[in-house]
């Protein structure tokens, strides 16, 4: 049985949003399975938002986000907090495809059933 990693996203920080998906896709890469949760800034990394992110000398973060998907398949799960959306004025229609919309309840068990559980 592979690891579980959980990553609570909170922070709109570039450099954060950009560690958080290469480090998802480093646990993938080495087997694990990886559940993002998504809340206040961080998500704006899922919406199509996420086309104007980029920093210096590196590929824009939606080339990473694609990587994560593309390596991780079924192993990977991310998702978007249903309160942060409300609070940052997302809709649904704005997110990623293969982004679920969840609740804190949901990260509460994902991340009670994970190995560690990264904060960004």
């Amino acid at each position: 049985m592979s690891d579980k990693y959980a990553f609570f996203m909170i922070s709109g920080d570039v450099e954060k949003l950009y560690m958080g998906f290469i480090t998802a896709i480093g646990y993938v890469s080495a087997g694990s399975k990886v559940y993002m949760f998504f809340t206040m800034d961080a998500l704006k990394a899922i919406t199509k938002e996420v086309e104007k992110i980029t920093l210096p000398n590196a590929k824009p973060l939606k080339y990473y986000i694609d990587n994560l998907f593309e390596l991780g398949e079924e192993d990977v799960e991310i998702a978007a907090c249903e309160f942060g959306m409300k609070v940052k004025g997302i809709k649904e229609e704005d997110l990623l495809p293969k982004v679920k919309i969840s609740g804190v309840s949901e990260f509460a068990l994902k991340s009670s059933e994970a190995k560690a559980v990264l904060v960004f």
